[in-house]
C-alpha cells in the first residue's frame, strides 16, 4: 500500500516537473504585455516542458553523459532560478494559480452557482467522464498495441536501461524523431524503473492540454462558451480515434497537439488576434512537430505554405514586414531539426528509406477513393469530418478575403499530402489496401483539431442568430413567439 503511494507521488512529482519547466519558460520568456491566459500557459507549458527535456536528453547524449535526473532536469532548475523567475512574475503566477484554481473548482462542481446553463453542464460532464476513462484506461493496462510494444515502448525502455539514445537495441525505424520514448524515459527515472502502465499517465495529460487549447482558440475566435463547449466535446467524442489516443502509447497525440498550438497561433497571428510573443511560439511548436514524428515534416510544411498564401493573396499593407517574420519564424523551427539529423547522419541512418519509395499512380487513386471513405466512416471521427467540411464551406464564403483562408488551405493541404504520401509509399498490391486501414486514422488525425476550427464560423454564426432571435422575440408573450 504504502510503496504504491509512493510511486504514485513519484509519477505526480515527474509530471509536476515536465510543467513546471515549461511554465517556467513561459514566464519567462513571453513579454509582459502577452495576454495569454491561465489555461493557456498551463496547456502550454506541458508541451513546452516536454520538448526542451527531451532535447536535452538528446544533447546528453551528444555529451555522452548518462540520463539521470540531476542531469535532465537539474540545469533546467538553475536556468530558470524560481526565486527569480517567480519573485519577478509574482503577480502573474500569482493570478493564474488563482484562475487554475478557479477553473478547478468549477469543473469539480459542474458550473453550479456560476451561471452555467445544464447544455453547458452536460457537455462538461461529457468530457469529465471521457478523460476519467481515459486515465483509467492508459493507467490499469500495460503496453497493449503494436507501435506502443515495439516502436515507442520499446525505445523508451531501451533509452532506460542503457541511460542514453542507445539504438543498437532495436532495428526498426531508428531514424524516427524521439520526443516520446525519451520523454516516457524520464517518467521512468521518476518512477526507478520500467513501469509501462503508470507512464502512459502522460497520454490523458496530454490529450487534456490538447483540449483546453482547442477550446481556447474557438473563445478568441469570438465563440461564446456554451458553443465552445459544445465545440470541444464535439471534437473529443465524435469516433474513438481521438480518445483511444488519450491512453494508446503513440506518438500521435504529441504530433496533433504541436500542430493546433502552432496552426492555431499562426491563424490568430494572421487575424491579428495573437497575444505576443505567439510567433515564436509558433516556431517553437513547430519544432515540436518536427521532433515528435517523421510526419511532422510535411505538416510544418503545409502550415508556414498556407500562411504564405495567405498573406500574398490578402495582401495587407504591411506584408512585407510579415513575410519576413514569417520567413524567420519558419527558419527558427527548421533549427530544432537539425540536432536530431546530425545523429543520424553521424550513426549513418539513411532518413526515410522504408517508407518513400516511387510514385505508383494505381496507388494514388486507390488512396484518393479510400481517403473519401475513411472521411465519412464513422467508427473513424463520427460526423466531424462531414460537419467539418460543411463549416468549410461556411468559411469558404469569407475565405477569399480573410484569413480563414489559412484555415481552408490547411485542411485541404493536409489531405492532400496523406493522398501523395500514400502513392509513394513502398509496398505490394496485397499489402496496400491493409496498410491504409491500419494508418489512416492516425493520419487524419493529426489535422482534426487544426481542421475543426473551422467549426467556430457557424457557432459564432449561431450564438448571433440566438442572441437576434431573442432581441426579436423580447417582450413577446409565448403564443406570438410560437406564431412567429
Amino acid at each position: 500500500m504504502i510503496e504504491g503511494l509512493l510511486t504514485g507521488f513519484w509519477l505526480a512529482l515527474g509530471l509536476a516537473s515536465i510543467e513546471l519547466v515549461g511554465y517556467g519558460l513561459l514566464l519567462v520568456w513571453l513579454p509582459r504585455a502577452s495576454n495569454f491566459t491561465a489555461l493557456e500557459r498551463f496547456a502550454l507549458g506541458f508541451g513546452l516542458g516536454a520538448l526542451v527535456l527531451t532535447l536535452w536528453m538528446l544533447g546528453l547524449t551528444f555529451l555522452n553523459i548518462d540520463f539521470s535526473l540531476p542531469w535532465v532536469l537539474g540545469p533546467w532548475l538553475i536556468i530558470l532560478n524560481p526565486g527569480w523567475a517567480l519573485g519577478s512574475r509574482r503577480r502573474l503566477w500569482y493570478n493564474d494559480l488563482r484562475q487554475l484554481w478557479s477553473t478547478g473548482r468549477k469543473i469539480v462542481t459542474l458550473g453550479y452557482g456560476c451561471g452555467w446553463t445544464w447544455r453547458e453542464r452536460a457537455w462538461l460532464i461529457l468530457l469529465v467522464l471521457a478523460f476519467a476513462f481515459a486515465l483509467l484506461r492508459a493507467t490499469l493496462y500495460p503496453l497493449w498495441s503494436w507501435d506502443a510494444v515495439t516502436t515507442w515502448g520499446l525505445k523508451a525502455k531501451a533509452f532506460y536501461l542503457s541511460r542514453a539514445i542507445d539504438l543498437s537495441r532495436f532495428e526498426a525505424h531508428n531514424y524516427y524523431p524521439n520526443l516520446v520514448p525519451l520523454l516516457m524515459t524520464y517518467i521512468y527515472l521518476w518512477l526507478g524503473g520500467v513501469i509501462d502502465h503508470l507512464v502512459k499517465a502522460i497520454f490523458p495529460l496530454w490529450g487534456g492540454c490538447l483540449v483546453l487549447m482547442f477550446y481556447s482558440f474557438l473563445r478568441r475566435l469570438q465563440v461564446k462558451r456554451p458553443e465552445a463547449l459544445l465545440g470541444t466535446a464535439f471534437l473529443v467524442l465524435n469516433g474513438p480515434t481521438l480518445i483511444t489516443h488519450f491512453f494508446i502509447a503513440y506518438a500521435d497525440l504529441a504530433l496533433t497537439y504541436y500542430t493546433l498550438v502552432s496552426a492555431g497561433l499562426l491563424f490568430l497571428w494572421l487575424r491579428g488576434q495573437a497575444p505576443a510573443g505567439s510567433l515564436i511560439l509558433v516556431a517553437i511548436f513547430g519544432g515540436g512537430m518536427l521532433w515528435s514524428k517523421y510526419e511532422g515534416w510535411p505538416l510544418v510544411m503545409i502550415n508556414f505554405m498556407a500562411a504564405a498564401l495567405t498573406l500574398l493573396w490578402l495582401g495587407p499593407s504591411d506584408r512585407g514586414r510579415k513575410f519576413a517574420a514569417l520567413a524567420g519564424s519558419s527558419f527558427l523551427t527548421m533549427l530544432f531539426y537539425l540536432p536530431w539529423r546530425y545523429f543520424c547522419l553521424t550513426h549513418q541512418m539513411i532518413v526515410g528509406a522504408d517508407h518513400v519509395g516511387g510514385f505508383s499512380p494505381a496507388q494514388f487513386w486507390h488512396a484518393i477513393i479510400y481517403l473519401l471513405q475513411a472521411l465519412f466512416w464513422p467508427p473513424y471521427f463520427g460526423l466531424f469530418w462531414p460537419v467539418v467540411i460543411l463549416a468549410g464551406v461556411r468559411w469558404s464564403r469569407e475565405a477569399l478575403y480573410s484569413p480563414g483562408l489559412f484555415l481552408v488551405l490547411v485542411t485541404l493541404g493536409n489531405l492532400a499530402a496523406i493522398v501523395l504520401a500514400y502513392a509513394m509509399v513502398p509496398a505490394s498490391v496485397a499489402e496496400f489496401p491493409l496498410y491504409m486501414r491500419a494508418t489512416v486514422d492516425r493520419l487524419l488525425l493529426h489535422g482534426v483539431p487544426v481542421s475543426g476550427l473551422l467549426l467556430a464560423a457557424p457557432l459564432a454564426a449561431w450564438n448571433v442568430s440566438l442572441h437576434n432571435t431573442f432581441n426579436y422575440y423580447r417582450g413577446c408573450f409565448p403564443r406570438q413567439i410560437l406564431k412567429g
